[in-house]
């Protein structure tokens, strides 16, 4: 298994088909196995009909000959394997996404024979019946186990023998933590430092939110780049609107204190003019009213020194239960 397109919703398979059927027409004298290499000789010879019901495409090794191997037994048992390469089709649900766990199987199916005259069945020791590469490793999701089952269906023409090898994944988080979380965390305590600078740099703050902005738009746009359009929320796309968000208070928090210090200024500047009709009580009033929108904007920066780390902390640990801890398939669940 390899090359898994989330916005495709697929992956591709190397396999080797195994059959093994009796058919007494084929019982010989001799006591070894009769060995078929000669596509001749193949195609003159019963074989079962399976093919697979998932995939989107499917072809024979042929380099440097069509990959099989026929071994016919003296008592008529025929042994078959051959190599195909596969793209089966894999319902993705992205509710966790990229804390997500995926279901993907490939199902096999006898096209023209009914049931009455084939049925398919894994081998007898059913643990033994899928078998993987050990020295194959996916780069994103890997398989956590698998699992043989059946699936017979009925059609129009009849019931018709089915089998399903069931693949449980689990994907792969460290590629997301290094590209995604981290930047993004990053960018998102960089838009803090505004309210550690000092007053006379308040304008450079808005230019940080907003660069900070336009960064997180980037990183989102990169992230999202190879999903496929689902009509539910994902994992990835609250944590991106929870940055966005939190990045945009900060910026809303910079313009009530720069409109604080603004009106203080104001306020200060108009008392200390000279007017006669300026009493002192009235000029000290308005110093006072000055100071008052001055504090209201430390008391906001010294607020959010500490708010803003405990409120990211307590979303990090909502993040991570929910999206950990909680159905894979949530999302879809609610919308039925």
């Amino acid at each position: 298994m390899s090359n898994f397109q989330t916005s495709t919703m697929d992956y591709d398979m190397d396999i080797y088909l195994m059959m093994a059927w009796r058919d007494a027409r084929l019982v010989n004298p001799y006591e070894k196995p009769i060995l078929v290499k000669e596509e001749e000789i193949l195609e003159k010879i019963w074989r079962p009909d399976p093919f697979f019901a998932n995939a989107k495409e499917a072809e024979f090794h042929e380099v440097s000959f069509l990959n099989f191997l026929m071994r016919i037994f003296p008592d008529g048992l025929v042994l078959y394997e051959t190599r195909i390469k596969l793209r089966p089709a894999c319902n993705l649900i992205l509710c966790k996404y990229p804390h997500d766990k995926q279901t993907c199987e490939l199902q096999i199916k006898s096209f023209a024979y009914p049931i009455e005259t084939v049925r398919f069945e894994w081998f007898t020791r059913k643990k033994d019946a899928i078998d993987k590469n050990p020295d194959v490793k996916l780069p994103e999701l890997y398989i956590d186990r698998y699992e043989p089952r059946s699936c017979n269906r009925t059609r129009k023409s009849g019931e018709f023998s089915c089998l399903r090898a069931v693949f449980r994944l689990k994907r792969d988080v460290g590629f997301h933590v290094a590209q995604t979380y981290i930047p993004t965390s990053l960018a998102l305590m960089f838009s803090w430092v505004g309210v550690w600078l000092p007053e006379e740099f308040m304008e450079g703050r808005i230019g940080v939110a907003i660069t900070v902005l336009l960064t997180l738009s980037t990183e989102s746009a990169g992230a999202r780049e190879h999903l496929p359009s689902v009509s539910y929320l994902k994992a990835i796309d609250l944590w991106f609107g929870f940055i966005t968000g939190f990045v945009f208070f900060t910026l809303l928090q910079t313009l009530f204190v720069i409109g604080f210090d603004k009106r203080a200024g104001q306020l200060r500047k108009w008392a200390m003019k000279k007017k006669a009709d300026v009493t002192e009580e009235l000029r000290d009033a308005i110093l006072t009213k000055a100071n008052r929108y001055h504090k209201t904007g430390r008391y906001l920066d010294n607020f959010c020194r500490v708010f803003y780390p405990l409120s990211f902390l307590l979303f990090l640990i909502m993040y991570y239960f929910v999206f950990t801890e909680g159905r894979q398939d949530d999302c879809i669940s609610r919308r039925d």
